[in-house]
């Protein structure tokens, strides 16, 4: 699976929303982070490099639009 970055988000938190929002439109994706999880070290404080969500490839483009709808500014 030909996974790219559809966003990188400020901390973990804003980006495991973003992925409840994906999988409400049945788009799988990861979370590429160096905290340890939610509930792990940073993972409500934000992080030099954030966190980053990635979709297969053919979702990219709806992913996009979501994500910029839901998150614009972010």
């Amino acid at each position: 699976m030909d996974l790219v970055k559809v966003k990188n988000f400020p901390n973990r938190m804003y980006a495991e929303r973003a992925r409840q929002s994906l999988d409400v439109e049945n788009i799988p994706s990861i979370i590429q982070s160096v905290d340890t999880g939610f509930l792990g070290a940073g993972g409500a404080a934000g992080l030099p490099q954030g966190a980053d969500l990635y979709v297969p490839r053919e979702f990219f483009q709806r992913a996009l639009e979501i994500l910029n709808d839901l998150f614009d500014g972010v």
